[in-house]
């Protein structure tokens, strides 16, 4: 969950994934990927207010970002404002104050944070120096490296600060196995359940609205079938992901979801509420992707451990790991590091005591 509080202390006149209190006042405004802890204040009403009379302040984010953000009517006011900016393409804005008319220029570059649909890191050049806004990021080892708009030639660029996803840096989540590998898991398990019967079926029960396309997608490729999921709508300009899912409930792999989902399964009913046509009692195990609940194992485990009866974990990660993230900083050796995650019952410092973070 991200404490960020929206302002880098570089570059103070913009506001990043926070557009509440403070940050109602910046000059422009950047939103990494659409999970709602990054989006405080992003539909309030005194925001709306400014923007009909602030006429230069702009919303920026990746094509992605902008199509799935539309796809809610609750954010429809800002269509106007939002500029889509390319992945791995710098690109020069201006940030204007309309009061005094004064001016700076930046260079932000958008580079893909592996998060999920449309998820960015936002690279800043300008004035004040070189300054690296990770959001929410899943990259794997060496992956840094590969990121030829972080070096100049053949070395890192200076980077002052790196404002930096903690969620995982922590040595119980020293190493997280990969998607690849928990894409495997699972499909074994869906592949041996789901070839018994017609009426053997596998309920994703996944915790966010949107995220979890990779697993959604690779399944629906393996198994020739579609992925039910709730609606369609936030995927209706995205061909590479509504080919794989579908709102008809007639599949034997859902990720439907449910204000009750576990008081569901435990009916042995899908969230949906489908049933086999011929009256035939379906036969349903649930698959839930984690990362925290296998962080708090004492003893290492699977990728996929039974946890009840027709209930199983998958250990599955949006989050880099502790070890994927030591590689990302020693990599890039910014000045300083700043943690944009601080867990329930800790404070920042404990975090950067904790992590070695300045």
């Amino acid at each position: 969950m991200s404490s960020f509080q929206g302002r880098m202390r570089e570059y103070p006149t913009i506001s990043i994934d926070r557009f509440d209190k403070d940050n109602l006042t910046a000059r422009a405004y950047f939103l990494s990927h659409c999970h709602k802890d990054h989006m405080k204040g992003l539909k309030g009403p005194i925001l709306k207010r400014r923007l009909e009379c602030c006429l230069k302040v702009h919303l920026y984010c990746s094509p992605v970002t902008k199509e799935l953000l539309l796809t809610n009517p609750k954010y429809k006011f800002w269509e106007s404002r939002i500029v889509a900016i390319e992945v791995e393409t710098p690109t020069q804005i201006s940030l204007v104050d309309e009061a005094s008319g004064e001016k700076e220029d930046l260079v932000v570059t958008l580079l893909p944070a592996g998060h999920c649909p449309g998820s960015v890191m936002f690279l800043f050049e300008g004035n004040n120096g070189t300054v690296l806004y990770t959001g929410d990021f899943r990259l794997a080892m060496g992956e840094v490296a590969r990121m030829e708009l972080l070096h100049s030639g053949n070395r890192v660029k200076d980077l002052q600060n790196v404002y930096l996803d903690t969620t995982f840096f922590d040595p119980k989540y020293y190493q997280i196995p990969s998607r690849e590998q928990c894409l495997q898991g699972i499909t074994e398990l869906v592949q041996s359940w789901i070839s018994n019967s017609p009426y053997h079926v596998v309920w994703l029960n996944c915790k966010a609205a949107y995220g979890y396309e990779y697993l959604f997608t690779n399944l629906s490729d393996e198994f020739g079938i579609k992925v039910h999921v709730n609606k369609l709508d936030m995927f209706k300009k995205m061909p590479e992901i509504i080919y794989h899912v579908t709102t008809d409930r007639n599949t034997q792999v859902h990720a439907c979801r449910h204000p009750r989902d576990e008081e569901f399964l435990q009916g042995n009913r899908l969230p949906c509420g489908v049933t086999a046509k011929n009256g035939t009692p379906l036969r349903i195990i649930s698959i839930k992707p984690s990362t925290m609940w296998f962080g708090e194992r004492t003893k290492k485990t699977n990728v996929i451990v039974r946890t009840g009866e027709s209930s199983y974990r998958a250990c599955f990660s949006f989050h880099s790991s502790y070890s994927e993230i030591k590689d990302f900083l020693t990599h890039l050796q910014p000045v300083n590091a700043y943690p944009n995650v601080v867990p329930l019952g800790k404070d920042i410092e404990a975090v950067k005591k904790a992590s070695g973070l300045c």
